[in-house]
């Protein structure tokens, strides 16, 4: 009777002691698999989906997005100075102080289709890129008094059915300024994303 209970004790132990490991190990081995699948599959059907959105723009091209604007692309100038296109007596410009740097501008119309007035500011957001790799933030400045000068985009709205003129400005290197390397400028819209060539 002793002994059967002995074995059947120590039978009981060596159960336990076998199964800790192979649970702690499972564990251990279920953790890592999971974690970069579950990290690596959703990132390259993202990449992916955004590269396929991009949709190329020309210049005096009209973009027609529904309820939202028409949005034309009028060209860009790559100056030590921006001005409005019309500058009045006393008018804002933009000017590079920096002796290696000028400014870059993107000029877009924006006519509001939409019944309610527009944040100029959530019209577009634009970025550059330089020779496929350098990326260059913009911010945006637009026309008033008829193109007399320049004022805020955040405090300005562009009424139902009217017209802005609006400027996305880059002070840029001059070795991007005089390079013959591609130039590009993305411009994202209501969460798609355009591409206007400027060489």
């Amino acid at each position: 009777m002793k002994i059967v209970t002995g074995i059947l004790v120590a039978a009981a132990f060596l159960t336990l002691a076998a199964c800790s490991p192979k649970q702690t190990a499972t564990t251990n081995d279920t953790k890592p698999a999971t974690t970069p699948t579950n990290t690596a599959a959703p990132a390259a059907p993202v990449e992916q989906k955004q590269e396929d959105t991009v949709t190329p723009i020309k210049k005096g091209e009209t973009l027609t997005i529904q309820d939202f604007a028409d949005i034309t692309v009028m060209g860009n100038k790559i100056s030590k100075k921006i001005e409005p296109s019309k500058p009045g007596d006393f008018h804002t410009l933009y000017e590079s102080k920096e002796t290696d740097s000028t400014f870059f501008a993107l000029i877009i119309k924006a006519k509001n289709l939409g019944a309610e007035g527009i944040k100029a500011d959530k019209i577009a957001e634009v970025n550059l890129k330089f020779d496929n790799k350098y990326d260059y933030d913009t911010f945006s400045t637009i026309e008033e008094r008829g193109g007399e000068d320049f004022t805020y985009t955040n405090i300005t709205s562009v009424d139902p059915l009217k017209m802005g003129t609006l400027y996305y400005l880059s002070e840029i290197p001059n070795e991007v300024a005089k390079s013959d390397k591609p130039l590009k400028a993305e411009i994202k819209i209501q969460d798609k994303v355009y591409e206007y060539t400027i060489r």
